[in-house]
């Protein structure tokens, strides 16, 4: 909990005092205003965050978390868990949908075992910070206790930590585990409000039966 609190702690209010600024560099740009979207707005985040009026993109890193979700049990995947890991070795092997898309953009692939439910092979490429061999069904009590809640968030600054001397100006975080629609419906619908019903709704047929 203390490393947990103490990054807490060090999270800086966004300061908004280029906002304008920035705005109307991009309204000078050689385009119809506002035509490019949601890009705009993540340029205008990013100079609020790193207090920069031309912040430099170059160290682009893609973390992908991976660990299994017990409520597999209940059948709510198209895919059993056993893909689980071999689409971690897809990822290590630079196959998968987000390896093309990095390699794209110029970012490195970080891919962390933060609970498959098994042991992976060794590779020099793979972080294992393993909370649990998966979590535990949440269609029949808590899918982990507070303690392992609260380890696997300090796992993920960890990792943040330990990669960021190579460089680190942006990131992206994915997770990769069979089943991940079901939990992460859940968690939307406590955070939202929503019924479960509504959430599952928006949900791709493809991963879920719920």
């Amino acid at each position: 909990m203390k490393l947990l609190n103490e990054t807490i702690s060090k999270i800086d209010k966004i300061d908004n005092s280029l906002a304008e600024e920035t705005q109307n560099r991009l309204d000078n740009l050689t385009k119809p205003q506002g035509s490019l979207g949601r890009l705009e707005d993540l340029a205008k985040q990013v100079v609020e965050i790193t207090k920069t009026r031309n912040p430099k993109l170059k160290h682009k890193v893609i973390f992908t978390m991976a660990a299994d979700h017990g409520i597999v049990e209940n059948n709510v995947s198209a895919f059993p868990r056993e893909v689980t890991p071999q689409m971690v070795y897809n990822f290590l092997n630079g196959g998968a949908g987000i390896n093309v898309l990095a390699r794209h953009v110029g970012a490195r692939v970080v891919i962390v075992d933060m609970g498959v439910a098994c042991n992976l092979k060794d590779n020099s490429a793979l972080i294992v910070k393993k909370v649990n061999y998966g979590t535990k069904n949440m269609a029949q009590g808590p899918a982990m206790s507070t303690t392992e809640a609260i380890k696997s968030i300090e796992n993920g600054i960890e990792v943040f930590r330990e990669e960021l001397p190579n460089g680190i100006d942006i990131i992206g975080t994915g997770d990769m585990g069979i089943g991940n629609t079901t939990p992460s419906s859940a968690i939307v619908s406590v955070i939202t409000g929503r019924r479960v019903e509504e959430v599952q709704e928006g949900a791709p047929a493809s991963t879920t039966k719920l």
